[in-house]
């Protein structure tokens, strides 16, 4: 790779700056609500709350302001095989949870169960993620079969 190739690959040098103080904003903040949310242990919660934020900060930071400059977009992108499938996936998923939600509601009525909403809630969002994710799988090794 030539030089001249590689220089006009980098982002400006501030951006690279404004990146690192995204980052630090982002982790000091959630570290702060992290602390916040233990006062009897406001320092150790904070640092573990900076420690788990500081990676995805700074890859925000490093996404917002340096990528621009530094990551060709592929102008075919949307027409990959892979989106494709993850589109077919996430359409098929969709159908399997709305006919989930629609039964269990239909037995709630009927029955007249009383159960929290957050475990219900938090079972569809995993049942979602599980079924996309499987579809996904099926549609590959259909494809590639």
């Amino acid at each position: 790779m030539s030089k001249a190739s590689f220089t006009s690959r980098r982002a400006p040098v501030h951006h690279y700056v404004l990146a690192i103080i995204l980052g630090a904003i982002l982790t000091l903040a959630v570290s702060v609500a992290v602390g916040a949310s233990n006062p009897d242990d406001f320092w150790l919660a904070a640092g573990i709350g900076a420690l788990c934020a500081a990676y995805p900060a700074m890859s925000l930071g490093a996404k917002v302001f340096v990528s621009n400059h530094t990551v060709t977009r592929d102008p075919h992108g949307e027409q990959s095989v892979e989106l494709q499938w993850m589109r077919q996936a996430g359409a098929g998923a969709f159908l399997d949870v709305l006919v989930v939600i629609v039964v269990a509601s239909l037995v709630l009525a009927i029955s007249r169960f009383d159960i929290d909403a957050l475990p219900v809630l938090l079972g569809l969002v995993a049942l979602s993620a599980v079924d996309a994710g499987l579809r996904y799988v099926a549609i590959r090794h259909r494809a590639l079969k």
